[in-house]
């Protein structure tokens, strides 16, 4: 038997080891975690959270070997060395420098293959990585361990008091569904545990994720790494062996001149401001369309546009669209299956809370942020021309809309998708395009119990 060795944990204490688990610790690929923020440059707000990629790492491979402990028929040191490996492709800052088609999904898949293993093949192990069979769902699913260890760990680092879920009764609440698609389920008697998780997670998203200066810094340095780029300091690929520390050093002695600009203004945290903003409730749902389907040269083009209007620098930051996928987690009551919004006022409520919490920001540099603020085009009547005059043209159409003007009303989430197939969208954009119009609030979905379950019906919301 392997030897078993402890690492400490601030958030679960003993962590035990074995021999073929600290071999993969020890290789180069993880040890470049230890010098990869998980939050990015959140640092700029709560100086503690200089947490790593490294401990996250350890920290969801532990929660899932503790999940697999209560499940049947599963590969608990599979699950365990796959949950380890999870992040080792993710570039410099975390998910802040996935740009210009940087995937750390694709990237984590391709060491994977390089890497030797004692019990396994890389297949095997990208295969877990990759939702497919029990072992999947575990580390990728609508509640699963990476969501549970970042929520604890982050909340931990940055010192807030939001980030705490019911983890112990939430782990052993859980219970594997022989679907089409295995996934996790929840018991009956864990659905507070859930709904803890989604209070951590709804709190720690303005808070710590998504807090006003961590987000223009993050663009900042997402810009200066673009320059980077372009000037052929390095190229993309390079981001998958960098760390942090590489990053910041190579974008130093950049001869660009924006680029070396925006990294000596991050080493002073001399930061640009936020001119604009517009919130969820500002925008139409057509606008809101507009907007989350920019691609990252569209973004580019506009803050170019937008940069010659105004006559400085722009910048635009447009978060991905919040996914919710804990919502759709599955919970057992008296052998039924529900969608935990179909039973949780709770989860519903906090569902469209968290939606709303989404904006869109404009930044400038400090030096015009007084002059340009007192503008008329910055006046509440006509502050959305500044940037909806130069977007609109750039409108992306939708065969699902199309489908529910035709339809007007349809009756079940089965009939949607089989009409969308006959159409030609396969079932994983049938969802996306589906997630993303309900966010908008193009499509209204509503729940309707029937005879002692729940019916899915959608209706167009223009």
């Amino acid at each position: 038997m392997s030897e078993i060795k402890i690492i400490r944990d601030p958030i679960y204490a003993d962590i035990p080891l074995n021999g073929s688990e600290l071999s993969l610790i020890d290789t180069p690929e993880f040890q470049r975690l230890r010098n990869i923020k998980q939050t990015g440059l959140t640092c700029m707000v709560y100086p503690s959270a200089n947490h790593t990629r490294f401990e996250h790492s350890i920290g969801t491979m532990h929660v899932a070997g503790e999940i697999s402990k209560n499940l049947e028929d599963v590969d608990r040191e599979l699950i365990r060395i796959a949950a380890l490996l999870h992040d080792i492709g993710h570039p410099p800052f975390s998910h802040t420098l996935e740009i210009c088609g940087y995937n750390h999904e694709y990237i984590t898949r391709k060491k994977i293959k390089k890497m030797d293993f004692e019990s396994y093949t890389p297949n095997e192990v990208i295969d877990v990585l990759q939702s497919k069979g029990f072992e999947g769902a575990l580390l990728s699913g609508d509640v699963d361990a990476d969501r549970m260890d970042y929520l604890l760990r982050d909340s931990y680092h940055t010192g807030v008091a939001y980030g705490s879920i019911d983890y112990a009764r939430l782990i052993r609440c859980m219970v594997l569904l022989d679907d089409i698609r295995p996934k996790l389920g929840v018991l009956g008697k864990g659905l507070i545990a859930v709904e803890s998780l989604l209070i951590a997670r709804y709190q720690m998203y303005p808070t710590v994720y998504m807090h006003p200066t961590s987000r223009i810094a993050e663009i900042m340095l997402k810009n200066a790494t673009i320059y980077g780029l372009n000037e052929k300091l390095f190229n993309l690929n390079d981001l998958s062996t960098m760390d942090d520390i590489d990053l910041v050093a190579t974008l130093r002695r950049s001869s660009d001149e924006e680029c070396n600009k925006l990294i000596k203004m991050l080493d002073k945290r001399h930061l640009f401001k936020n001119i604009l903003t517009f919130r969820y409730d500002d925008l139409t749902p057509e606008e809101k369309w507009l907007l989350i389907n920019l691609n990252e040269e569209d973004v580019k083009q506009l803050e170019m546009e937008l940069s010659e209007k105004l006559g400085t620098t722009v910048f635009l930051d447009i978060p991905d669209y919040p996914k919710i996928n804990e919502h759709n987690v599955t919970v057992i009551i008296d052998n039924k299956r529900y969608k935990l919004d179909e039973i949780s006022p709770l989860a519903k409520n906090l569902k469209w809370a968290y939606m709303k919490s989404w904006d869109v920001r404009v930044y400038i540099p400090p030096e015009h942020y007084k002059l340009l603020k007192n503008e008329n085009k910055f006046k509440e009547n006509n502050k959305k021309e500044v940037i909806f005059d130069c977007i609109r043209k750039k409108h992306k159409k939708s065969m699902m809309l199309d489908i529910m003007q035709n339809e007007g009303v349809i009756k079940g989430r089965g009939r949607l998708l089989t009409i969308a197939k006959e159409m030609g969208m396969s079932e994983s954009e049938f969802l996306s395009e589906l997630q993303k119009l309900i966010f908008c609030g193009l499509i209204k979905e509503n729940v309707v119990k029937v005879r002692g379950t729940y019916r899915y019906d959608y209706a167009i919301n223009l």
